[in-house]
């Protein structure tokens, strides 16, 4: 479900008008509280998005050296 509100979000271009930072704390944040209170699943909720983003679905860690949605240390490179 939150998967489908981020692509909302991200169709309409609401994540345009705030600033990476920005937005990757809010959507840490979003995922820290689903995976924390309803036992949701990280890779599930940015799956599609952890590039725009620059988050590693792991760690949540910030970068833009992801593939498939895993930072460097997460794929086991570092």
């Amino acid at each position: 479900m939150l998967n489908d509100i981020i692509g909302l979000f991200y169709r309409e271009e609401i994540f345009n008008h705030i600033k990476l930072e920005k937005r990757q704390k809010l959507i840490r944040e979003i995922v820290e509280i689903a995976c924390r209170k309803y036992d949701c699943n990280a890779g599930e909720i940015l799956e599609d998005y952890t590039d725009y983003f620059e988050l590693c679905y792991c760690c949540l860690t910030s970068t833009p050296d992801l593939e498939e949605g895993l930072c460097r240390k997460c794929r086991g490179e570092e």
